[in-house]
C-alpha cells in the first residue's frame, strides 16, 4: 500500500517540511508521491510543486470537489476551469476528475442525483481530455450503496482507465469537511475492492484522516491512499505515534477540540513501544513548541506506520500500555508494530 502526501500547506511551511527532512539524512521519500489542488492552492504552491516534483515526482492532480462540498465554487464552474488547467499542463502522472461528493447530512434522493451527476460529468470530462491524459484520468467512485458503487465502477471500466478512486466515506465536523471511517465506508471499500478487481483497476482512496485505520485498509489490499493527516492535525498541537491516534503534546488547543495529552514520560514510553525514532521527537520540549517540527515528526510516523503494515509485523495495543483504538470496532483487534531500525 502506497502513501500519497497530500501537500495542502503554504509555500513557506512547505519549504520547510522539504528542507528539514532532507536535513534529516533519512533515505526514505514521503513525497515519492503526492496530491494537490492547483485550481485552489497558493500560487507559490505551484510554482513549488513544478520546481520539485515536475521532473523526479509522482504527482496526482486533484479536481477540487472538495471545494465544492465546502461552497467555495460551483460544479459546473469547476468543470472548464480544471479543463483547461489539465489542457496546459501535462506533466501530471494522474488526472482526477470532477466529482460531486455527497456528504452525510443528504437525502437518498439527493445522495443518488450526486450519483449520476458524477458519472454523467466524468464520462464527458474524459471524452474532452487530450487522448495523452486519458490513460492517466483518475475517476471518482461516490456512493453509499452497493448499486451506486456497481454504477461507478462499471461506467468508469468501460472508459478503459486503469486507476480508480474512492471519497463517499462519512463525513463531520465543519461543513462536513472531515471523513470518518465507520462500519459502511469500510464495507463500500471492501466492495469497490471486489469490483475494482474484476475489472483490473487499481483502487486509491481519497482523504485519509488517522494512521489508527490503516490497518484495515492494509487487510483489504488497498493500493494506495492520500492524508493530510500528518500535517493538519499539528494545527491543534497533536502528534502520532505508530498505529496510535493524536494526542496533543502542546495543550494549545485541547480544551477546544478534546482528547488526551502526552506527559513527556508517556510519551517516551510509547515511543519505545512502538519502535519510533526520528531527529524531530528525541527533544520531548522543543516538539512541544514547535508546530512545522510536529508535522515533521507526524510524517516520519506515516511513513513508520506504512512500513510496519507492508512487513505485516503485529501487536495487540494492550501488551504495550496502549489503550484500545476506538477503531476496534471495525472488524479487528490487530494493530500493527514497526521494528526499530538499526
Amino acid at each position: 500500500m502506497d502513501f500519497v502526501a497530500s501537500m495542502t500547506h503554504r509555500p513557506n511551511e512547505l519549504r520547510q517540511i522539504l528542507s528539514m527532512w532532507r536535513d534529516s539524512g533519512d533515505s526514505r521519500n514521503p513525497f515519492a508521491r503526492t496530491i494537490y489542488t492547483p485550481l485552489f492552492a497558493q500560487q507559490g504552491v505551484r510554482q513549488l510543486m513544478v520546481d520539485e516534483f515536475q521532473s523526479v515526482g509522482s504527482v496526482i492532480f486533484d479536481s477540487g470537489g472538495y471545494f465544492v462540498q465546502q461552497g467555495a465554487t460551483t460544479y459546473e464552474s469547476l468543470y472548464q476551469k480544471l479543463k483547461d488547467f489539465y489542457n496546459q499542463n501535462r506533466w501530471g502522472s494522474w488526472y482526477v476528475l470532477p466529482d460531486y461528493v455527497p456528504v452525510s447530512n443528504l437525502s437518498p434522493l439527493e445522495v443518488e442525483e450526486r450519483i449520476q451527476a458524477t458519472i454523467t460529468v466524468t464520462q464527458l470530462f474524459f471524452a474532452e481530455m487530450p487522448t495523452e491524459l486519458q490513460t492517466r484520468a483518475l475517476p471518482v467512485v461516490q456512493g453509499y450503496t452497493r448499486e451506486q458503487i456497481k454504477a461507478c465502477v462499471d461506467a468508469y471500466a468501460d472508459l478503459d482507465v486503469t486507476y480508480i478512486g474512492f471519497g463517499s466515506f462519512a463525513t463531520s465536523g465543519d461543513n462536513n469537511s472531515i471523513n470518518k471511517v465507520n462500519n459502511q465506508s469500510l464495507e463500500m471499500v471492501a466492495f469497490i475492492k471486489e469490483q475494482a478487481e474484476l475489472k483490473g483497476l487499481r483502487l486509491h482512496l481519497f482523504g485519509i484522516g488517522t494512521p489508527e485505520v490503516l490497518f484495515k485498509f492494509k487487510e483489504l489490499d488497498v493500493d494506495s491512499f492520500d492524508s493530510s493527516c500528518w500535517s493538519r492535525t499539528a494545527g491543534y498541537g497533536n502528534v502520532y505515534l505508530p498505529f496510535i491516534g493524536r494526542r496533543n503534546i502542546s495543550t494549545r488547543m485541547i480544551r477546544d477540540v478534546g482528547g488526551d495529552a502526552y506527559r513527556p514520560e508517556d510519551f517516551m514510553r510509547l515511543k519505545d513501544a512502538t519502535g519510533h525514532d526520528c531527529p524531530f521527537c528525541r527533544d520531548y520540549e522543543s516538539l512541544k513548541h514547535n508546530r512545522i517540527q510536529q508535522m515533521v515528526h507526524n510524517l516520519f510516523v506515516m511513513m513508520d506506520t506504512i512500513e510496519g503494515l507492508n512487513r505485516g509485523e503485529m501487536i495487540i495495543p494492550e501488551l504495550v500500555g496502549i489503550s484500545p483504538s476506538r477503531y476496534l470496532n471495525i472488524g479487528t483487534r490487530s494493530h500493527y508494530k514497526v521494528t526499530k531500525r538499526d
